[in-house]
């Protein structure tokens, strides 16, 4: 089959060269934007089975959004909910005053109220693209269907104003509610003219001396992220181009060399990309933000791999004295299998994401291998015709007759690598390593797995030892990271998202609470929720030793949190005003409408942690357990606890991504292994060949937590949760490409030189070529590191690293010496089981 597509090749370059770029045209001009058909967030790509996902669902039933309308103003604050919407995000800005001992003053708190305030209500007006919306009272702001604010609170806020300032007096806030998720594309706008606001000359001018600004809350940490993933992808992929024309330029010192592989794989990202996004729009496949950025580095990386296998070739066939023609038809012939081979490994490897439950990665898992299938395409079809069409000058300045003996040795002399040649490098350096491979074998492998097992272990330990957060992936001086930092001084950490957690009761359970009095389920519900709310104050006050790392608890009988700034409050009441909050209560925190009117009770619980923390997450099972607890022993049957808003929903994260992770793993290697038995018909070497890169996966993983903490201690919060799952995917699977080409060369030298010469020979042959794709290929992946997300860097890192591990120790050292020990029967009766082929005692004959 191969021979024919090389003939044909031969035959009609101009046709194909035609061809390709007229698709390519056609694609991208008539392709969508990336951000209309992709999407945003990382909780909308849980399960819905996902208990956070169970949550929202009744969440959205039990407490409709749309609040009952009354006719005054004072009655309409108290119908607001003063509790943070768990769906939507939040801008929080916060006013603080760091060398003033008395704090926030009366005139910070007008400038608030009577300046700030107002213009973020005309920017919450205007953030509406429907109808306009219209303003309830002094800080409120009416929902509209397409509107992106919800609502402001103030310090001046009846509702909840006394919990915004901080107990030191220093440090005050003002929060904006948003009706979408903290990783939604809308939430920029609305952001941006917020910040133009707080950084107006306006504001500068009307603010009180020496009152500081910062902002932050989820949106703002949100809208950040995207940017630096736009910024990300844009930067890289420019910088993953320059890396490959260097490094191409070095390797063959022939400009139109360089450009040609450039060429093909370019065309091949651009159309994956192009026909991608029309799936997309098709709604035939997901898409993700940012999902360009993984399709660019992998199938650059790759692509050029083969590319550079197929030139190479070509030269050995131009070298022997082959025309054009001849050359790439014998080329493809030659390593057409191997590069289907290689590329199928790789493709069905990081295919297996597709089995994932989390949405991000099926998306990335199809979109990669798709974008490695056009590559091979490009490779066998696009790129030799680009070859043929240039001819001689494709090797410029070096430009010789069409034919040639083995003595003009055109290509080699016009590179890099073949000027060293002439001073016996790099092929007497292989040669020098294969010989000392075969005087040593034992020793040498002894000592590689020696010097890589501490590494080993350590990422064996750490796998587990993720991190989820979201500030820690942004630079320092980002906006919502500053502000964070500030809010962090004067208030929990969590005070921005808090945990909230729903009981459900059915009908019987409700029926059963009533105990024979004549009672709603809506009131019975009230009655039993006060009852859980205290055991639940109990329960906490009891185990206030085992530090459950919570500030407060919000609940319907303490709707403002039982603080002693809440309590000063409702104690400061009027009659009136506490039968109004009484029925504030009971429409707030209990379900009054709908199919579960009375059977959903709501509790938020604020962390002194980062939501996004790991003690957050553990923190907040041991929560559930405790208000599961505090319901009556005889009323448990048949009651549902459910936990959702950012710590529930990182949670809920962590646990798919910890079982896909498993999955993958499993399904990669099994893929990988049975593609590799097919090609060699050994299966006990081949499974070395899984061990030897699964081992090189951890020893790569456990250096790339060594030089992360080693980087910066103090703040190192572990390895970002996206890192181990496309490291262990891309390095099995593609990490064995360089495996399969030094085996089918094995093999192919073993029929001339014998069993342990072969293998000699093989690694002596390969090492120029296989050591060039590896430093492409781990040039791409460290572009990612140019990124300003600190996922991205680690996983460039890793990536970079592992392919470098790959190339220069598991693939020239590993791989060797444990065949020649093999073949030495250095194994003794294991020999035939590990490799399932005797011993040669005429091994060493050339």
């Amino acid at each position: 089959m191969y021979r024919r597509i090389g003939e044909f090749v031969s035959s009609y370059p101009v046709a194909l060269v035609v061809f390709w770029v007229i698709v390519g045209i056609a694609a991208v001009a008539t392709s969508p934007r990336a951000d209309r058909v992709s999407s945003d967030g990382e909780f909308a790509f849980l399960s819905d089975e996902a208990p956070s996902r169970r949550a929202e669902a009744l969440f959205r039933e039990a407490f409709p959004t749309s609040g009952e309308k009354t006719e005054s103003n004072e009655e309409k604050a108290i119908d607001t909910p003063v509790e943070q919407d768990p769906l939507g995000s939040n801008v929080v800005i916060v006013l603080f005053r760091e060398n003033r001992p008395e704090g926030i003053s009366e005139k910070d708190r007008d400038f608030i109220a009577y300046v700030l305030v107002p213009q973020l209500r005309k920017i919450g007006q205007s953030s509406s693209s429907g109808e306009e919306s219209a303003a309830v009272d002094s800080i409120r702001i009416v929902d509209a269907e397409d509107q992106v604010m919800r609502g402001i609170s103030a310090p001046d806020d009846k509702r909840m104003g006394a919990l915004l300032t901080s107990r030191d007096g220093r440090a005050t806030l003002v929060v904006i509610e948003l009706n979408t998720e903290f990783l939604n594309r809308q939430n920029s706008q609305i952001i941006s003219r917020i910040e133009e606001l707080i950084n107006s000359s306006e504001i500068r001018r009307q603010k009180p001396f020496g009152l500081a600004l910062a902002l932050s809350g989820s949106a703002t940490v949100g809208r950040d992220i995207l940017r630096a993933e736009r910024e990300s992808v844009s930067r890289t992929e420019v910088i993953t181009k320059v890396l490959v024309v260097v490094l191409l330029l070095l390797i063959y010192r022939a400009p139109l060399l360089a450009l040609i592989p450039i060429l093909s794989v370019g065309l091949a990202v651009e159309l994956t990309l192009s026909m991608l996004m029309h799936l997309a729009n098709l709604n035939w496949i997901g898409f993700f933000s940012g999902l360009e950025i993984y399709v660019t580095v992998v199938v650059y990386g790759a692509g050029v791999d083969y590319c550079l296998f197929l030139i190479s070739r070509y030269k050995e066939e131009l070298d022997q004295g082959s025309t054009f023609e001849q050359a790439i038809t014998r080329s493809i012939s030659s390593v057409g299998s191997a590069l289907a081979t290689s590329a199928a490994t790789s493709i069905l490897g990081i295919g297996m994401m597709g089995f994932a439950e989390f949405g991000k990665f099926r998306q990335a898992g199809f979109a990669i291998s798709f974008g490695l299938f056009v590559a091979l395409l490009c490779s066998l079809t696009f790129m030799p015709a680009l070859l043929l069409l240039f001819r001689k000058w494709a090797f410029w300045p070096d430009v010789r007759r069409e034919e040639l003996d083995t003595s003009d040795s055109w290509l080699p002399s016009s590179t890099l690598w073949n000027r060293l040649r002439d001073q016996q490098l790099p092929e007497a350096v292989w040669n020098r390593i294969a010989e000392t491979l075969h005087r040593k074998p034992g020793t040498i492998f002894a000592v590689t797995v020696l010097a890589m097992m501490p590494f080993a272990i350590i990422g064996w330990a750490q796998e587990s030892n993720l991190s989820y957060g979201l500030l820690s992936d942004l630079p320092k001086d980002e906006p919502s990271v500053e502000g964070a930092f500030a809010i962090q001084k004067h208030f929990p950490a969590g005070i921005t998202g808090p945990a909230t957690v729903l009981v459900k009761f059915d009908d019987d359970v409700l029926k059963r609470s009533l105990d024979g009095e004549n009672l709603t389920s809506t009131v019975a519900s009230e009655k039993l929720s006060q009852q859980i709310t205290d055991n639940i104050a109990k329960s906490l006050d009891q185990i206030r030793e085992k530090d459950y790392e919570i500030v407060d608890v919000r609940s319907q009988t303490h709707p403002l949190g039982r603080s002693e700034v809440a309590q000063t409050y409702l104690d400061g009441l009027s009659i009136p005003e506490r039968v109004a909050k009484r029925n504030y209560q009971h429409r707030t925190y209990t379900s009054t409408k709908g199919a579960h009117a009375g059977q959903v009770m709501r509790l938020e619980f604020v962390f002194s942690t980062d939501p996004f923390d790991r003690i957050s997450i553990r923190k907040l099972a041991e929560i559930e357990k405790i208000v599961y607890e505090s319901i009556p022993e005889s009323l448990r049957e048949g009651v549902t606890v459910l936990s959702l808003g950012s710590t529930a929903g990182i949670r809920d994260l962590k646990s798919t991504t910890d079982r896909d992770r498993w999955r993958i793993d499993v399904l990669v290697v099994l893929v990988v292994y049975f593609l590799l038995v097919l090609l060699l018909r050994k299966p006990a070497i081949c499974a070395y060949l899984i061990v030897s890169v699964v081992f090189s996966y951890f020893v790569t993983l456990g250096v790339t937590f060594v030089v992360f903490y080693l980087r910066a201690p103090s703040a190192f919060t572990g390895i970002d949760w996206k890192v181990p799952i496309y490291l262990f995917t891309i390095l099995v699977a593609m990490g064995e490409d360089y495996n399969i080409l030094l085996m089918a060369r094995v093999q192919e030298e073993q029929a001339k030189h014998g069993t342990i010469r072969g293998i000699l020979v093989a690694l002596s042959k390969t090492g120029n070529i296989i050591s060039s794709c590896g430093l492409i290929m781990a040039g791409t992946f460290a572009s990612l590191m140019f990124g300003s997300l600190l996922a991205m860097v680690q996983l460039g890192f890793a990536l970079a690293f592992g392919v470098l591990l790959d190339t220069f120790l598991v693939r020239p050292i590993l791989v060797p010496t444990y065949l020649v020990l093999l073949h030495q029967g250095r194994f003794g009766m294991f020999g035939k089981y590990l490799g399932m082929i005797p011993p040669d005692s005429n091994s060493d004959t050339t």
